[in-house]
């Protein structure tokens, strides 16, 4: 199943990176929030990622849909709490850069 799913494994890597941070960056800037905790960045970045669910609902009714379903649950939960942990590096990192420059 991995193979079948590779395209996504590679996206559900990257979510963090590509789309949590640079929203949670645009959401605290429209919030003035200069100064958000490490806890509450990552819990922002985290938010934007679990969004992705409900693009998964526009391959509801094909077949296989609970099959993707189920990798994607497994690895997205995997990739948050990477997040969660602090183990994301990108996401620290980013974290670093926004709190220094805000």
């Amino acid at each position: 199943m991995q193979d079948r799913y590779f395209e996504l494994e590679l996206m559900i890597e990257g979510l963090a990176k590509s789309i949590g941070v640079p929203n949670a960056n645009c959401y605290f800037r429209l919030s003035r929030k200069r100064r958000p905790s490490r806890d509450e960045y990552r819990r922002k970045v985290t938010e934007f990622m679990l969004a992705y669910m409900h693009m998964l609902d526009m391959f509801r009714g094909l077949d296989g849909f609970d099959d993707l379903k189920t990798f994607v649950d497994d690895r997205l939960r995997h990739e948050v709490e990477q997040v969660l942990k602090g183990r994301n590096k990108d996401v620290e990192k980013r974290y670093d850069y926004y709190v220094m420059n805000e």
